[in-house]
């Protein structure tokens, strides 16, 4: 399947106006207070484009412990059995810009949310970088990439199974380092 590119149709400004629906606010306040039991203060990323939205922070949680939270986070309005990792954008002029999963984000959590079902995956996103990097050559073989026209630009995407990626996740998290040889011993003669 490497190579293959369904292509869907999207708006721009109903996406975003989507994302920043006010009335899902109670819906993530929920979330992370199921997630973070400590929370102190949840506060929403309104900066528009700024550089913590160019780092991918969309909320910030302060922690009672002194500890702050940056999450970035994705909405679905419809639950699949996948989650889509968008690789890069393509925009019209032939520039190509790596897509969230490849930046170098300044978050601690990716919060990836099916809204029809009110079911969030919280991803430590160091922990999904690392399954991407490791998996991508093998996904990129063995699932279809995903095009999504915008205006003036297309985001390719691949969508892994949710299985797939969490069963990754989980691997991940377990560091083995391998056997090391013996090493010699000097003799001492003193």
């Amino acid at each position: 399947m490497h190579g293959e590119t369904n292509q869907m149709k999207n708006d721009f400004f109903a996406d975003l106006a989507f994302s920043e629906l006010s009335s899902d606010e109670l819906f993530w306040e929920q979330i992370y207070k199921s997630a973070f039991q400590d929370i102190a203060c949840i506060m929403l990323n309104t900066a528009g484009k700024s550089l913590s939205q160019n780092l991918g922070i969309d909320r910030i949680i302060h922690l009672k412990s002194g500890k702050t939270l940056y999450i970035d986070e994705k909405k679905r309005r419809n639950k699949y059995n996948d989650i889509i990792l968008e690789r890069y954008s393509e925009y019209s002029n032939g520039d190509r810009v790596a897509g969230w999963i490849n930046k170098d984000l300044h978050i601690d959590y990716l919060a990836y949310a099916f809204m029809d079902t009110k079911e969030v995956y919280l991803f430590d996103w160091q922990t999904l970088r690392r399954v991407w990097n490791t998996n991508r050559t093998k996904w990129d073989r063995a699932y279809r990439n995903i095009g999504a026209k915008n205006n003036g630009y297309t985001t390719f995407s691949i969508p892994i199974p949710i299985n797939v990626l969490l069963e990754a996740m989980q691997n991940a998290i377990i560091i083995k380092l391998p056997a090391l040889p013996p090493t010699k011993t000097p003799l001492n003669f003193a």
